[in-house]
């Protein structure tokens, strides 16, 4: 079950509900969109989460404190994690049995950029972010039919003619992707970052334009606070954890979710040309779509069940 949207409680409050419920894993998530249903499949697809109880909660539920609001997002879950850490109420005992806490946090590539917690107690997206793995592993023949209104033989054709698309925008956005987690890394709060697709491709998904890249980065650098030689510190670390990444071939894992649908849009576009398709409302669609169509009981979501097993 899901914890009542209608409900807000204060930190101690929220801890009290937790010893006094008969469930024994709670997990609390950032945003309102995808987190919540892709959380609770993966809570479905585990017998011993289900058997056991779970509630999902928002981040923004929870208060402060009794005349505050609550901090949704990531800074959200990670303010109460520190809250629970430090109060020691990261399990929780009660007569009706131990109760376990879990964060569920988006990665937002901090496998390069540093900054990530570690705890039994906080899962990591295996993606950069939920969108992100709800498009790894879910697009088939039957997501097109209902997102394009296609018959199966042409969503079937469609499917063929993408190849490997994600992999094809990771290719095309390499140096997008490492500005912005150099970004990340140095604090630069600018124009370039995860929130923003790339403004350094000429076209959108073509190749990188030098001289645009050279701005951003110049850009980039002028809003950090460090030193020069500390700059170029983190800078080559980046590229050096980057290179890595794509040598390993998995720079998939490095695409933020909300820079997907527009790309697959625009291969889809140029497969069908000047043909009448319905792309009304498609890339809130096919999301809406994906993160019911997937199937959570395969291995790609073992790793997620692993962890809330291990917390019981």
């Amino acid at each position: 079950m899901t914890g009542d949207r209608k409900l807000s409680y204060t930190r101690a409050a929220f801890i009290r509900r937790i010893a006094m419920s008969r469930d024994k894993s709670f997990l609390v998530v950032e945003g309102r969109e995808f987190d919540v249903p892709f959380y609770s499949r993966i809570c479905e697809s585990s017998r011993a989460v289900k058997v056991s109880g779970y509630q999902i909660w928002l981040a923004e539920q929870i208060r402060e404190d009794i005349t505050g609001s609550g901090r949704g997002g990531k800074p959200g879950v990670l303010s109460l994690f520190d809250y629970c850490k430090t109060r020691k109420s990261l399990r929780v005992a009660s007569p009706l049995g131990e109760k376990a806490l879990t964060f569920c946090l988006d990665r937002d590539n901090e496998q390069i950029t540093g900054g990530g917690r570690r705890s039994p107690h906080i899962l990591y997206t295996r993606k950069s972010d939920v969108e992100a793995e709800i498009f790894s592993h879910g697009l088939n023949d039957d997501v097109l039919m209902s997102t394009l209104s296609l018959d199966r033989s042409t969503a079937q054709t469609v499917v063929k003619s993408l190849g490997d698309w994600r992999l094809e925008l990771a290719h095309s956005w390499r140096d997008w992707i490492e500005l912005c987690c150099l970004a990340k890394r140095l604090g630069a709060k600018c124009d370039v970052g995860f929130g923003s697709e790339s403004t350094i491709n000429r076209p959108k998904y073509g190749v990188t334009d030098p001289a645009l890249a050279a701005a951003a980065r110049a850009r980039v650098i002028a809003r950090s606070s460090l030193p020069h030689v500390e700059v170029v510190s983190h800078e080559r670390l980046i590229a050096t954890r980057i290179t890595a990444v794509y040598a390993r071939g998995n720079p998939r894992d490095l695409l933020k979710g909300k820079w997907i649908p527009a790309f697959l849009e625009s291969k889809i576009r140029s497969h069908f040309g000047k043909a009448p398709v319905s792309f009304n409302g498609f890339s809130t669609a096919i999301k809406v779509i994906l993160v019911h169509a997937l199937d959570y009981s395969a291995a790609w979501a073992t790793p997620y069940r692993q962890r809330l097993e291990a917390n019981l």
